[in-house]
């Protein structure tokens, strides 16, 4: 199975450092019993230790490892927004997952909407290497889905999902495209992420390991984030290595 670990970077402290080098070598122990690292950006508004940062060290840490990050638009114009997807594909990452982001403190929106971005990356080719997504809901509504499709993504990486039936039906109805499923680790740990992502664990911990294998088997891939629990999460993984 390709079982791929999300990361989100620590927060940056009073002198705007962050713990990126703990932060880092714990990715480079769990990179060797997961397929690949996904290193989000400050998607909540928060300030974080940025993810080309983190991948930069990362692939000096481990060379051939596999790494795609969320990039937020929300406060990014155009030129911001070049400027990450270029030092995106220096820094070696294969993908890129374009969200708006929640509204940052004292920070304007610049009104750029993801799709459009997206369209603009491919139209201009400006994100060699890189595949693009966008982020679909855990119960997708299709018919106002236009938008996004005619952005020509590679795929979509979904919101928190709760049961393989969710997953089956994207892939049912959206056959062209790539699905990347995020799963919420079930750990009592979790129970506040749980709670923020309306997200009831226990709809899928009794069977944990046979909900992911359904789930991979309908995408060949899963993405799976547990913000409280790294350590559950890596003896997990490290049983069910791909």
């Amino acid at each position: 199975m390709v079982l791929l670990y999300e990361a989100n970077p620590p927060k940056m402290d009073g002198g705007g450092v962050g713990a990126t080098g703990r932060f880092v070598e714990r990715l480079r122990d769990v990179s060797d019993v997961c397929g690949g690292i996904h290193v989000t950006e400050n998607v909540l508004g928060m300030q974080r230790v940025s993810p080309i940062l983190v991948g930069r060290r990362l692939r000096d840490a481990v060379p051939d490892i596999s790494m795609t990050l969320t990039m937020r638009v929300r406060d990014k114009n155009s030129a911001d927004i070049d400027a990450f997807v270029s030092d995106a594909v220096d820094a070696g990452f294969s993908g890129m997952l374009v969200v708006a982001g929640d509204p940052a403190p004292n920070v304007p929106p610049s009104n750029q909407v993801p799709s459009g971005v997206v369209r603009r990356l491919l139209r201009n080719r400006l994100a060699p290497g890189l595949d693009l997504y966008l982020s679909i809901p855990a119960e997708p509504d299709y018919t106002a889905m236009a938008t996004k499709l005619s952005a020509c993504p590679r795929g979509f990486i979904t919101q928190v999902i709760q049961s393989p039936g969710q997953v089956e039906g994207m892939v049912t109805r959206l056959p062209k495209y790539d699905i990347l499923p995020i799963v919420l680790y079930p750990s009592p740990k979790n129970q506040k992420a749980a709670a923020f992502l309306g997200i009831d664990m226990g709809a899928y911990s009794d069977e944990f390991g046979e909900f992911i294998r359904r789930i991979h088997d309908s995408t060949g891939n899963v993405l799976m984030t547990s913000p409280g629990d790294y350590a559950g999460l890596y003896e997990f993984l490290s049983e069910n290595r791909y």
